[in-house]
């Protein structure tokens, strides 16, 4: 077997363990990202929340700066349109949503980082700190904002989307630190429903 066949074998066997017997979180996602298994994030039906959370940039914010918490490959940035910001970063925690999203789209002032949101610690401040169907995975909600709140920058804010019934404890635990500026709610032809909320500290 050729020193390259060996080395691909033994990488597939490393994820393998990782995803299977590990049942580490961050493998299995970076398994998936290389199979193409998220591009699914893309799909029409997936849109409506998305271009809810772009408007809202874009309205309030158009030529800002924006984080993107739980970024993937890069959809909301899609949304949001390259024209329409002065600066993004998209941080994941896989790896392969960071590098594709690197590939795809990144460029003088878009770039895409592999990481957890609640270790992440931004270099800059933020116009606004979007977090688009991610929120769940976060150990703290409330704590992970409060310390994400000393990166926004003045009149800044946050824009959440979460599928109905699956946050519904994450948004009452963010009530106890902040207010709902706006919130809208879209479902598509699967009936799937999303809530996306601008928040500003209370």
């Amino acid at each position: 077997m050729a020193t390259q066949e060996k080395e691909n074998l033994l990488t597939k066997i490393n994820s393998f363990v990782q995803r299977k017997i590990f049942r580490n979180y961050r493998a299995r996602l970076n398994y998936q990202y290389s199979q193409g298994r998220w591009e699914w994030l893309g799909r029409l039906d997936e849109q409506g929340h998305q271009s809810i959370m772009a408007g809202y940039f874009t309205f309030l914010k158009r030529g800002g700066s924006i984080l993107d918490l739980g970024s993937g490959e890069g959809v909301l940035n899609d949304s949001i349109g390259k024209h329409n910001y002065s600066y993004y970063v998209g941080v994941d925690l896989a790896d392969q949503a960071a590098k594709i999203g690197q590939e795809k789209r990144g460029d003088e002032k878009t770039f895409f980082y592999q990481g957890n949101m609640d270790e992440y610690v931004p270099q800059r401040k933020f116009d606004v700190i979007a977090i688009n169907e991610a929120l769940y995975f976060s150990k703290n909600q409330l704590a992970l904002l409060k310390r994400l709140e000393s990166y926004l920058e003045k009149d800044g804010f946050f824009i959440v989307s979460m599928v109905d019934g699956k946050g519904d404890e994450v948004w009452d635990m963010l009530s106890k630190g902040y207010s709902i500026a706006d919130e809208n709610r879209v479902t598509n032809m699967h009936q799937v429903t999303w809530i996306c909320r601008l928040l500003k500290p209370l």
